[in-house]
């Protein structure tokens, strides 16, 4: 069996990315998550007012802010706490998926009706995507990296052309899930350093049809770039409580829309996470054969610091769903990319982590860990 670690309080392993544990076996979210207990959000307000005051009108009747968004339900909290909150004047900016739910459409398009706010939508260049998502699957064994790439580089790079100072984020991902940014901050001038999109050497990606040109969209700028831009990115989980569920809760009250009517996604534990595309979920499944845990580990660790799953229950959920990979999800990546099932396993097979699984005389991988 693997010597896989797991945290004793929720069912994070110790194979997540810049994870780390303490002397009792809590990961460092759950004691990130204890630490917010104490924090003085009446505090943090000011701060975002104070924030807020510096660009409220900076722009005479322009915006006075950007938030990227995706249309979830964190977004649509976002642009609650910032529009009808703080008061501002938001641009929202947001990367299309190649192929996006009606839910997620529709909770797009509740933004602007129910806040009143403008939408910039970046759809990327599909020919170059479908081969940079082939190349993202071969050479980094991140089926998304094109994606991701751009829904980071893209609200940075339209900021900086249009003039916009202040650019809102949702969540700092390390500090709030466990990664190698160990440090909370407001400032998301560092966002590019959290290992979601893994640096690259482009050189090594053109060919193929694909010129610097195509790429031009998602390269990320430097802190320079940014600090000469007078552009200051702030990560808004700093200022106000941050929970999934909470999110979800708030965002319900102002139009969002859960995904069970549409769709019943297998290897889930709930309907609101990550409903905006079809295919881009193949990221979270990829990371179950690399690190052994995704969506089900992720989500059920967030409930039990939240206080609203037992660990009993999460471990029961985990070890029935969490491997699975959803069939319409697998679908809709290999139809955009151009490949078949079996040509995708073949190169998901290159993948799996060999300390965590064993592939048997049939090409079928088995999990040698146990979460209990």
């Amino acid at each position: 069996m693997s010597k896989m670690q797991f945290c004793k309080n929720c069912v994070m392993p110790n194979t997540r990315p810049g994870i780390s544990f303490d002397e009792n076996g809590i990961c460092e979210a759950c004691n990130n998550y204890t630490k917010k207990k104490a924090t003085d959000w009446d505090e943090r307000r000011v701060e975002l007012e104070a924030l807020c005051a510096r660009y409220r009108g900076c722009n005479g009747d322009g915006y006075d802010c950007a938030i990227a968004v995706s249309g979830g339900k964190d977004s649509t909290y976002q642009v609650y706490v910032m529009k009808e909150l703080m008061r501002m004047n938001p641009l929202l900016i947001s990367v299309d998926y190649w192929g996006s739910t009606q839910t997620g459409r529709e909770n797009k398009a509740n933004l602007s009706d129910t806040f009143g706010c403008d939408t910039l939508s970046f759809s990327l260049n599909q020919k170059a995507g479908r081969k940079m998502l082939l190349k993202g699957l071969e050479k980094l064994g991140s089926p998304t990296w094109y994606y991701d790439a751009a829904i980071y580089a893209v609200p940075v790079n339209l900021c900086m052309k249009m003039g916009l100072k202040l650019l809102v984020y949702g969540e700092n991902v390390n500090y709030e899930y466990g990664g190698a940014q160990k440090e909370e901050t407001p400032s998301a001038m560092g966002i590019f350093g959290n290992d979601v999109v893994k640096p690259i050497d482009y050189s090594e990606w053109i060919g193929d049809g694909i010129t610097m040109y195509d790429l031009h969209s998602i390269k990320q700028p430097s802190i320079e770039d940014m600090r000469n831009a007078e552009l200051e990115p702030v990560y808004l989980s700093y200022f106000v409580e941050w929970d999934s569920f909470h999110n979800y809760e708030v965002a319900k009250r102002h139009g969002f829309r859960h995904m069970e009517h549409e769709w019943v996604r297998e290897g889930t534990i709930e309907n609101f996470n990550q409903i905006d595309g079809i295919g881009y979920l193949i990221n979270q499944w990829f990371k179950y054969p690399k690190f052994g845990h995704a969506s089900v580990t992720e989500m059920a660790s967030r409930y039990i610091r939240a206080g609203r799953m037992t660990r009993q229950d999460a471990v029961r959920l985990v070890n029935e769903k969490d491997h699975k990979l959803d069939q319409r999800v697998l679908d809709d990546y290999c139809s955009f990319v151009g490949i078949t099932i079996q040509e995708f396993w073949q190169l998901a097979d290159k993948w799996y982590n060999k300390d965590l699984f064993a592939q048997d005389r049939y090409g079928v991988w088995h999990k040698n860990f146990a979460l209990e």
